[in-house]
């Protein structure tokens, strides 16, 4: 593999696993503790806390794809790299669970109203989840009682991270009609040889690819009074996608004894499948956009402007066999004090996805160009979100 190629994956992979890095340990807990209250809760708190980077993330990687409205020359090319950052609003770095409607999992103490995301501050308060339930009790008129159990601790903590970046590396070539062709390539990356053994396999072993596609053609070409104005003037359209596959191995804590709600847990059982060998999680962010791009060039400077609509979506699934805590069974129906801890076999239990609707996109960029190198920088709306991109490019 070509080392720049190599060197640009890395990034890309970086990026992409910036937003869960927090130690390996204590994910693979808080995975299997928010799924005891059952798939579709955990499907929903699991995506309400990483929208914003999802969000963000995918919006990202439909920037910085021209800082011109004018197109390159037939068969004529040039080469560019960048990156972009969207800062998170404030109003994405806590929800309230409230909305989600959950069956299972409650909130205790804390600010039950304000859950952090992803995106808030690591000092945020954060409310302890707990899973609710019955346990069978021949003294109830019901047969049964509620409890609640286990306490999941403070699983929803925020990690400060308010801004998503995405780096890039573009290849333009002038086509006929004034039409100008982008392509963004990163050779697949097999992280389960990557590094030379850099990385221990039982923490990364999967893949990670991305791939765009853009276009952009001058429009005032076909309007013969229009040839006249002093300006440029393009639509655009583009596309891009980036996807990681992480090979992951996910095992139950191992069991010791414990009391919950005034009666004994003296042993534990799967129920299903036991085969937990094919674990993966998969995570892809995609974005689309189309619009039109006006630009002026004054000697070296060329001031652009732009307005457009983007959809953006990321996506978090989790494949395989996963166990997870599911209830409470009496152990000997001659002894109701002792219980046996239930674990349930889960299949494919996470599909979390993060569509951002369709957002009115405009910014202002400023292009200088001396002979061969040009250097750009833009600042960007898209709907709530403010962000700013900045690249370099050679041209021949």
């Amino acid at each position: 593999m070509p080392a720049k190629a190599t060197n640009f994956t890395w990034i890309l992979l970086a990026t992409f696993m910036g937003f869960i890095s927090v130690p390996q340990a204590k994910a693979q807990d808080d995975a299997l503790a928010i799924l005891a209250g059952g798939k579709e809760d955990a499907n929903k708190l699991l995506g309400a806390y990483m929208s914003p980077m999802g969000q963000s993330f995918s919006m990202a990687l439909g920037q910085n794809w021209f800082n011109t409205a004018n197109t390159l020359k037939t068969f004529r090319f040039n080469v560019q790299a960048g990156v972009t950052i969207i800062q998170i609003p404030d109003q994405q770095k806590f929800f309230d669970p409230a909305s989600l409607q959950l069956t299972t999992l409650k909130t205790s103490g804390g600010n039950p109203n304000a859950v952090p995301t992803i995106a808030a501050d690591r000092s945020a308060i954060t409310p302890e989840w707990v899973v609710t339930g019955t346990l069978p009790d021949s003294t109830s008129p019901s047969g049964s009682r509620p409890v609640e159990y286990p306490a999941l601790g403070e699983i929803f903590q925020g990690l400060g991270l308010s801004m998503a970046f995405a780096p890039y590396i573009q290849a333009n070539i002038g086509l006929i009609k004034n039409t100008e062709l982008s392509l963004r390539y990163a050779p697949t990356l097999d992280l389960s040889t990557a590094g030379n053994g850099l990385i221990p396999e039982n923490i990364l072993a999967g893949k990670i690819n991305f791939w765009g596609v853009g276009v952009k053609h001058e429009v005032l070409q076909w309007i013969p009074v229009a040839k006249v104005l002093p300006f440029s003037l393009s639509l655009y359209a583009h596309h891009s996608r980036i996807s990681y596959k992480l090979d992951t191995r996910i095992e139950r804590p191992t069991f010791s004894p414990y009391n919950v709600a005034g009666i004994q847990v003296t042993n534990e059982k799967i129920l299903g499948s036991e085969d937990f060998s094919k674990q993966q999680l998969i995570m892809e962010g995609s974005a689309t956009g189309v619009g039109i791009v006006l630009s002026k060039k004054i000697l070296a400077l060329t001031p652009y402007a732009s307005i457009g609509l983007q959809n953006s979506s990321f996506t978090l699934a989790a494949k395989g066999n996963y166990a997870v805590r599911s209830g409470l069974s009496p152990t000997n129906p001659g002894n109701p004090a002792q219980f046996t801890e239930e674990w349930t076999s889960l299949n494919n239990p996470l599909d979390i996805q993060i569509q951002s609707e369709q957002q009115l996109r405009m910014g202002l960029g400023l292009r200088f160009k001396l002979i061969l190198l040009a250097i750009h920088a833009e600042a960007f709306t898209l709907g709530d979100f403010k962000g700013y991109s900045a690249g370099l490019s050679l041209g021949f």
